[in-house]
């Protein structure tokens, strides 16, 4: 005679939530713990050229990593992403579809007070963005995954720093430079570089939009006049920003290099934002920029949990 076994009951829920932006239908995957509503909730947003799922599937097994913790989770196609209406737009022009879509989750479920806002890469940077320009109230927490803070020269700076200048300690290269085995295209890239990085800090900036056209809400005029660069904004986000945030950042990562260097040598704007009270750091030594093994994937996907449980409600 077998034994019946117990039902196994799902930790979470999925569905769609259909989001309107400007006139334009944004896709948005909700997933959310099959019992015990929350008043917090992260909206994940899915950098470019990207969409919810994610690179191997990371954004669809953080969310429901996040339900089955108790903590429901909205990834969101942004305007021109995925199986969102619009036309393309970078990071940098997005304020109105997250917007958009923390209105349409509260409006769906009005027991969602506070939403933490959790980005990878230039995710992470329009994140920062849309704290900076709207303040909005309702954005408890950020949890920024490797920033994206990118310039020509800041690459040239970083490969420079962790990479050529690692190889001219080793005296292989040198037996290969002085054997002939060392191009001389290498040599000149070399050079290349050194002179790049040596370049004012924002040249060659892939984007240095200064907001979105659908910017509005709770801004002041001066934010959405704001015409330095995205990453100057960035930084007085992050300074400006009153809840806490989780940064996380991957050992073997130049863009995480990328955002140390900038913190450290970025000028005033950036000086002190590491000790910034509130700033939760974990460093993931061996990680790269998508955390793409099971293990890095279930350590960010606890910190991610532990953090949000752990922000404060609002006053």
């Amino acid at each position: 005679m077998n034994t019946p076994t117990a039902s196994i009951r799902p930790a979470h829920r999925d569905s769609v939530l259909r989001v309107d932006c400007d006139g334009q239908t944004l896709v948005g995957l909700l997933s959310e713990p099959v019992v015990a509503a929350s008043d917090i909730g992260v909206l994940l947003i899915v950098g470019g050229p990207q969409y919810r799922v994610g690179s191997h599937r990371q954004f669809t097994l953080l969310g429901r990593a996040l339900a089955g913790a108790g903590v429901p989770c909205l990834r969101l196609d942004y305007r021109g992403m995925g199986d969102a209406q619009g036309d393309q737009r970078d990071f940098a022009q997005v304020d109105a579809d997250i917007a958009a879509a923390i209105d349409a989750w509260q409006r769906e479920h009005p027991s969602l007070k506070r939403v933490v806002l959790w980005g990878l890469c230039d995710a992470a940077s329009a994140a920062l963005l849309y704290v900076h320009r709207r303040r909005d109230p309702r954005v408890a927490g950020l949890c920024l995954a490797n920033p994206w803070v990118r310039t020509a020269t800041s690459l040239a700076r970083a490969q420079v720093k962790h990479y050529y200048l690692d190889r001219l300690r080793q005296p292989a290269f040198w037996r290969k430079l002085l054997s002939g085995r060392v191009g001389l295209g290498a040599v000149r890239e070399l050079l290349g570089k050194l002179a790049q990085s040596r370049a004012p800090a924002h040249a060659g900036s892939p984007s240095a939009a200064a907001g979105s056209s659908g910017a509005a809400g709770s801004s002041s005029a001066a934010r959405l006049a704001d015409t330095r660069h995205y990453t100057e904004q960035m930084a007085d986000g992050l300074r400006a920003f009153g809840g806490p945030v989780l940064l996380i950042l991957s050992g073997d990562d130049v863009c995480a290099r990328e955002f140390q260097d900038r913190c450290r040598d970025g000028g005033p704007v950036w000086q002190g934002l590491l000790s910034r009270p509130g700033l939760r750091r974990e460093d993931l030594p061996d990680a790269d920029h998508t955390f793409s093994t099971a293990a890095w994937r279930a350590h960010v996907e606890r910190l991610t949990a532990d953090f949000v449980r752990g922000v404060p409600a609002a006053a």
